[in-house]
C-alpha cells in the first residue's frame, strides 16, 4: 500500500510508495520514497529522494540524499553532494548510468558506470571506472582515469592519472 504521511505530501499511483517529507511527492513506481522536504520520486523502483529539494526521476535503486540533488535515471546511482561542506553540501547530479557517485558539492556524473565525482565542482561525462577527485577536476570519458589535482582534466583514454 502507498502512504503520504506529512503535510501536503502525495502519492499518485504505483505500489508500496512512501511520501513522508513535507510537500513531498511520489508519482508511481514501486517501493519509492520521498522523505526530504519538497522532494519527489517519479517512477521506477526502490528510489529514495531524502535530501531537501531532492529529485529522482526513474530507474532503480537510485538515491538523491543531499540538498538540491538529483538523479535522472539509471540504476544504483547516488547524488549526495556531501563532500567538503560541514552543512551537508548538495547541488550534485547524476543524469544516468550505473553505480555512479556524485558526492562533491556541485559535482556531476553524466553517464557511464562506476564513475565518481568526489570533490567540489568535479565532473565525469561518461566512460567507466573514472574518478574526478580533485577540486574542479573533470574527466570526459574513457576507462580507469583519475583527475586528482585541483583543476585537472583527462579528456579520455585509459589509465591516465
Amino acid at each position: 500500500s502507498n502512504a503520504a504521511n506529512e503535510e501536503y505530501s502525495s502519492v499518485t499511483g504505483g505500489s508500496n510508495n512512501l511520501a513522508v517529507g513535507s510537500y513531498s511527492s511520489v508519482s508511481g513506481g514501486s517501493r519509492n520514497e520521498a522523505s526530504g522536504k519538497y522532494s519527489s520520486s517519479s517512477g521506477g523502483g526502490g528510489n529514495v529522494a531524502s535530501g531537501l529539494v531532492s529529485y529522482v526521476s526513474g530507474g532503480g535503486n537510485n538515491r538523491a540524499v543531499g540538498r538540491y540533488t538529483s538523479v535522472s535515471g539509471g540504476a544504483n546511482n547516488e547524488a549526495s553532494g556531501i563532500h567538503k561542506d560541514i552543512n551537508g553540501g548538495g547541488f550534485s547530479s547524476i543524469s544516468g548510468g550505473y553505480r555512479n557517485i556524485a558526492s562533491g558539492e556541485f559535482s556531476s556524473v553524466t553517464a557511464g558506470s562506476d564513475n565518481s565525482a568526489t570533490d567540489s565542482y568535479s565532473s565525469v561525462s561518461g566512460g567507466r571506472f573514472n574518478e574526478a577527485s580533485g577540486y574542479a577536476s573533470s574527466i570526459s570519458g574513457g576507462s580507469s582515469n583519475v583527475a586528482s589535482a585541483k583543476y585537472s582534466s583527462v579528456t579520455g583514454g585509459r589509465d591516465n592519472n
